[in-house]
C-alpha cells in the first residue's frame, strides 16, 4: 500500500478518479430524476425553514415568525442559497443532492488514497456512490446527503492531520495549525447539519491529545481544534441563549422528542408484547401533543423539548429492564442489513426491494469484517481510529435516541473503505495461492 496522499492536481489527472466521478454523476443523476415526485414532500420541514429564510429572512417554522432551533441550520440554509427560483423546487433539491453526492464520492476516493489504498480507492468511492441508504436519502428532503459529505471531509482532514503529527518538525510547524483548523471546520459544519457529530468531535479531540501527548503535538492540535470549534459553535449557542430566555441549546430542540420516541410506554409495550412486526407511533404523537399543545412560540418549543426529555427519563427510570432491552433493539436497527418494514400490509415489490438491500449489505458487511480482521490492532490507532470513533459515537447516541437504518448514513464511507480493505486482502491472497500453484 502507498501512504502518500497526492495533491488535488494528481487526483484530477487520475483516470480512475474521473471515471468514478462520471459514474457517480450518472447514478446520482438518475436517482434525482426518478425521485422528483418524492422531493416535493417535506417530511421534516426543511423546505419550510428554507422558504422562511428566503421570504422572512428568519430561521422560523411558523407565521408569525418566531425563531426556532428545532432543526439544524446548515441544510435549510443550503436549500435557500441553491434555489434561484426562491421556491425550493424538487429539481433544485435534486441538483443540490447531486452535487453533494458527487463531491462525497470524490472525497471518499481521496480519503482512500490518503489511507494507503490508492489502487483500490475507486472501489470505496463506487460503493459510496451506489450505497442503498445514501441513494434512498438522496430522494428525500433530509440531511443525510449533506451529513455524509461532511463526515467524509472530516475523515480526510483528520487523516492528513495524523500524517502531519508523524512528520518532521519543520513540516509539522508549517502545516499543523492549518490542518487542525481544517478538521475543526469540517467537523463543525457537520455539527450544523446534525448535532450528533458533537459527540464524535469530542471523542476525536480527546483521543488526539491522548495518543500524541508525549510529543505535545497532539495536545497542541487538540487545543486548536477545541478553540476553533468553540468559536464556530458560539454564534449558534448565543443566538439560542437569547431566544430561549437564557437557556443553553447546543444542538436543537428536537432532541427531547427523539429521546422520547425511543423511550415511551407505548414503544416499550410493543417491544414487550413482540406480536406485531411494525410499531405505529401515532398514539405517542397524539398523546404527547394533547398533553403539551404546540404553539407558534419559541418558549413553547423549548418547553415541549424539556417535557419530552422529562417523560423519557421518567419512563427509563420506571422501566430500567425495558430500557436496557430497547437500547439493544435500537442498536440492532442502526446496524441491521435490510430496512425495517414500514407497514403491516407491505407490498411484494417493496419487500423484495428490502431484501435486495439486505443482500447488498450482507456482502459489504462480510467484506468489512474481513477488513477489520486484516487491519487488526491498527483499527485502534490513527488514522483508522477516526472512523472507529465515528461509528462508535453514532451507535452510542442512537442506542438511546430513536434509531433506524438511515441514521448510519454518515458512517457509510467507513464501511465502504473497510469492505475495500477486505476485498483487497481476499484478492491478494488468491493471487498468492495462484502464484504458488504455478
Amino acid at each position: 500500500m502507498e501512504n502518500d496522499s497526492p495533491p488535488v492536481y494528481r487526483l484530477l489527472a487520475d483516470r480512475r478518479f474521473l471515471l468514478v466521478l462520471l459514474a457517480a454523476l450518472l447514478v446520482r443523476g438518475a436517482v434525482g430524476y426518478v425521485s422528483l415526485a418524492r422531493l416535493a414532500d417535506d417530511p421534516d420541514s426543511y423546505r419550510l425553514l428554507a422558504l422562511h429564510l428566503i421570504e422572512k429572512h428568519s430561521f422560523t417554522l411558523d407565521d408569525p415568525a418566531e425563531p426556532t432551533a428545532y432543526r439544524p441550520a446548515l441544510y435549510p440554509l443550503l436549500l435557500a442559497i441553491c434555489s434561484p427560483s426562491g421556491e425550493i423546487t424538487p429539481a433544485e433539491v435534486a441538483a443540490l443532492h447531486l452535487v453533494l453526492g458527487v463531491f462525497t464520492v470524490g472525497i471518499v476516493y481521496a480519503w482512500a488514497v490518503a489511507m494507503g489504498y490508492r489502487n483500490w480507492a475507486w472501489l470505496a468511492a463506487m460503493l459510496t456512490a451506489i450505497d442503498p441508504v445514501l441513494l434512498n436519502q438522496a430522494m428525500v428532503v433530509m440531511t443525510e446527503t449533506l451529513g455524509t459529505l461532511l463526515a467524509a471531509a472530516a475523515l480526510l482532514a483528520l487523516t492528513i492531520l495524523t500524517k502531519t503529527m508523524l512528520a518532521d518538525a519543520e513540516h509539522y510547524k508549517r502545516n499543523m495549525t492549518v490542518q487542525a483548523i481544517n478538521v475543526a471546520g469540517a467537523m463543525m459544519l457537520a455539527v450544523y447539519s446534525r448535532p450528533t457529530f458533537l459527540v464524535w468531535l469530542a471523542m476525536c479531540t480527546v483521543t488526539l491529545a491522548v495518543v500524541y501527548y508525549r510529543r505535545y503535538r497532539g495536545i497542541a492540535a487538540a487545543a486548536v481544534i477545541a478553540m476553533i470549534s468553540a468559536f464556530l459553535l458560539a454564534p449558534w449557542v448565543a443566538r439560542n441563549y437569547l431566544i430561549f430566555d437564557n437557556h443553553i441549546v447546543l444542538g436543537t430542540t428536537h432532541g427531547g422528542y427523539t429521546l422520547l420516541w425511543g423511550n415511551n410506554r407505548e414503544f416499550y409495550k410493543f417491544l414487550q408484547n413482540g406480536d406485531q412486526p411494525v410499531w405505529d407511533s401515532d398514539q405517542l404523537h397524539t398523546r404527547f401533543n394533547q398533553a403539551h399543545p404546540k404553539r407558534a412560540t419559541s418558549a413553547n418549543e423549548l418547553a415541549r423539548d424539556r417535557a419530552a426529555y422529562a417523560e423519557a427519563t421518567e419512563t427509563i427510570r420506571q422501566q430500567p429492564g425495558m430500557f436496557a432491552w430497547s437500547t439493544l433493539v435500537r442498536t440492532g436497527r442502526f446496524w441491521r442489513l435490510a430496512p425495517h418494514a414500514l407497514s403491516h400490509d407491505e407490498s411484494p415489490s417493496r419487500r423484495l426491494a428490502r431484501y435486495a438491500v439486505g443482500a447488498f449489505y450482507l456482502v459489504e458487511f462480510g467484506l468489512a469484517i474481513v477488513g477489520i480482521v486484516v487491519i487488526g490492532r491498527k483499527m485502534w490507532s490513527p488514522p483508522w481510529i477516526w472512523g472507529v470513533m465515528l461509528a462508535l459515537s453514532f451507535t452510542l447516541v442512537h442506542a438511546f435516541f430513536w434509531s433506524n437504518i438511515r441514521m448510519r448514513a454518515p458512517v457509510v464511507p467507513v464501511i465502504c473503505l473497510l469492505a475495500t480493505a477486505g476485498l483487497q486482502r481476499l484478492v491478494s491472497r488468491q493471487k498468492e495461492e495462484e502464484s504458488r500453484e504455478s
